[in-house]
């Protein structure tokens, strides 16, 4: 009777071995997969990363912008400069005191310094930034990308100011954890690099566009104005 009292406990014993290898075995693949998607969707966002930084480049070379220097009709609340190897772009928006008319309690900022030579786009360096007058604090975030024309986010580094703090100072894209229960960097690409890119993608050709529609107005006007000079002699 105790002999197989034994042999029982010993089969059951075994049996749970059994069950506990195939559940971890499970698991292990499940993390691999999981793992493994993440690394295929880091991929896909690259690629999507490129497409705006090539539209931008184009957008600079098509409409010939670094020749340019009397840009003047802007969208609401940009700024636009340039100098010989940049065109700086920056949106800004104030948050006004609730009691006191007309004062600003905060003021928020995004910007892209693209660094190019006219044709190619050699270095972009974004700043997102808020200034609390009130508390005499200032949050940011600069973001450099050294090589936004190619395929590859590795690169892009991070530097993070909280309340005049330093707490973050060069970190790589790459040392940003992208594990499957922390997919951060992954969310730093979908849900904040690409719909900055592309916001500044669409202000850029929208300042080309309406630049080159002004011209074309002007030139209409002017050339109406001298077809009318004919009919008088």
């Amino acid at each position: 009777m105790r002999k197989q009292y034994l042999t029982i406990l010993i089969i059951i014993i075994i049996a749970s071995m059994v069950i506990s290898a195939n559940v971890f075995s499970q698991q292990t693949k499940k993390d691999s997969l999981e793992s493994e998607t993440l690394v295929i969707e880091g991929k896909q966002l690259d690629e999507q990363i490129l497409t705006f930084c090539k539209r931008i480049e184009d957008t600079i070379a098509k409409y010939k912008l670094m020749s340019l220097k009397d840009i003047r009709l802007l969208p609401f609340q940009i700024s636009y400069s340039q100098g010989n190897d940049y065109i700086y772009i920056e949106k800004h928006y104030f948050i006004k005191d609730d009691l006191v008319p007309n004062k600003i309690k905060i003021k928020k900022l995004k910007s892209i310094k693209i660094y190019t030579n006219g044709t190619t786009v050699n270095k972009l360096e974004s700043i997102i930034r808020e200034e609390n007058y009130y508390e005499n604090t200032v949050s940011e975030v600069k973001i450099i990308d050294p090589t936004p024309s190619a395929l590859g986010t590795d690169d892009i580094v991070f530097s993070y100011i909280r309340e005049n703090k330093v707490i973050l100072t060069d970190k790589k894209l790459s040392e940003v954890k992208n594990s499957t229960a922390f997919p951060i960097q992954n969310q730093l690409k979908r849900e904040f690099y690409i719909p900055h890119l592309m916001y500044f993608y669409d202000v850029l050709l929208s300042i080309a566009e309406t630049y080159y529609k002004g011209m074309k107005d002007v030139d209409s006007t002017m050339t109406e104005f001298l077809k009318d000079s004919t009919k008088y002699y």
